[in-house]
């Protein structure tokens, strides 16, 4: 159901100041929300309501008077304090998680993303819909308890397993389609280069800055990440979709792929969800941590420990980027903080293309190490083929002319195992 347009009360609680309302504001003006007001209070959370009684009577109160469809909650309410909340304040509550997963289900534009959103919708629905059916409400009885209440509820929460179980399986056959689509990509010579990091830390600008002109395939029907662009505005979650660029970094032939944003203050079970789409970061050969430098210096530190955690198990290298340097104060400090966690960061502009060319050799040296390899085959016509195919998959150095083309190669370890059998074969002819 879309909620774009409705006039929308901000709320949120913390049990310490400050209290800082930029990114859920940021998120409702991605949903499309008309934002018309604000509610925060200090205090712990209220075991009925999350809110103490002031606060909800006056949230209610502005619901009123603002005409408000809807108050969004910066917060995750289970599924009793969310009823409650409700029918204290007389509109409709949708909290934190529900949001994200709203903007998450509107922005998903291939099977994999639509799967995943899916597969979260289910696990964030599933304790929902059972606390409905033991009010009775999923037939209509709202408030009223019968002895069949328990036994409906255990059939609401049977059928949504076998939902989310349903989910997952075609997720585990777009995983194989991946791990062959990575394979493909390596045996035809490319590294492969993932973008990371909080949601408009300039990823997408900064894909558009390493990349060529051209797309990858992007039409190629194994991999629906291909796309002709990287979107670069700025709004959140515009890059839910993955896409894939092709880049030339010294001689090394790579594709970059910009991967979904990450965000505060999401559960695991909801971030596990996107485990697809996040493979892409966490199986590159390099991934490039892009922090942005406008930040202050603790949230440059929270977020980049975030989202440490969540390329804990990567098997690339890691390069962090400390983006934005043209609109950042204190830019020392906030690069030492990055450099005490993740190492000492490349400093760039994106946008003013400063830089960059720090970058490309930060990442070719993180790239893993090519094997080389002395090879020599007739000088004919499929000898020159095969040697354009070389040029193709790797590097060619010290190339010598005379009956036979001799030449050094260096690639991918794959690579140079197929480029050997090649060469044998066509000395055998």
């Amino acid at each position: 159901m879309s909620r774009r347009g409705n006039k929308t009360l901000v709320a949120k609680r913390t049990d310490s100041k400050p209290i800082d309302t930029d990114e859920i504001r940021a998120l409702c003006d991605s949903a499309g929300l008309d934002v018309v007001g604000e509610r925060t209070q200090v205090r712990p959370p209220d075991p009925t309501h999350d809110f103490g009684a002031g606060a909800v009577a006056d949230i209610a109160e502005r619901v009123t008077e603002e005409s408000a469809d809807l108050v969004v909650v910066d917060d995750e309410l289970d599924p009793g304090r969310a009823f409650n909340l409700q029918e204290a304040v007389g509109a409709e509550v949708v909290d934190r998680t529900r949001l994200v997963l709203d903007i998450f289900a509107e922005r998903a534009e291939t099977k994999r993303a639509r799967l995943e959103v899916r597969l979260a919708e289910l696990r964030y629905e599933l304790p929902h819909a059972e606390a409905k059916a033991r009010r009775g409400e999923s037939s209509g009885r709202r408030g009223f308890k019968s002895g069949g209440e328990e036994p409906q509820a255990a059939q609401m929460r049977a059928d949504y397993k076998q939902r989310i179980k349903n989910v997952r399986e075609q997720l585990d056959q777009l995983d194989d389609a991946d791990d062959d689509a990575r394979r493909e990509r390596h045996e035809a010579g490319f590294d492969l280069v993932a973008l990371a990091g909080y949601t408009n830390a300039g990823k997408s600008t900064l894909l558009r800055r390493l990349a060529e002109d051209h797309a990858v395939e992007e039409n190629d029907a194994r991999h629906d990440d291909l796309g002709e662009t990287a979107a670069s505005r700025d709004r959140l979650f515009e890059t839910l979709n993955t896409t894939t660029r092709r880049a030339t970094l010294g001689d090394r032939r790579v594709l970059l792929t910009d991967t979904v944003g990450f965000v505060s203050d999401l559960p695991h079970w909801l971030v596990s969800s996107f485990r697809t789409t996040l493979s892409a970061a966490r199986e590159a050969d390099a991934v490039l941590l892009v922090v942005d430098a406008s930040d202050s210096v603790s949230e440059v530190l929270r977020k980049t420990e975030t989202s440490l955690e969540e390329l804990d198990t990567r098997e690339g290298a890691l390069v962090p980027v400390l983006n934005k340097r043209d609109v950042a104060t204190d830019l020392a400090e906030k690069r030492d903080a990055v450099a005490e966690l993740a190492g000492d960061p490349v400093v760039v502009s994106a946008t003013e293309d400063d830089g960059i060319g720090a970058l490309q050799t930060a990442v070719t040296d993180a790239l893993p190490d090519r094997d080389r390899v002395s090879l020599g085959v007739p000088n004919s016509d499929a000898g020159n083929a095969f040697v354009s195919w070389c040029h193709d998959h790797g590097a060619v150095e010290s190339v010598e002319y005379g009956s036979t083309i001799s030449f050094e190669f260096a690639a991918r370890p794959e690579v140079v195992a197929k480029a050997e059998g090649r060469a044998g074969n066509l000395e055998a002819d």
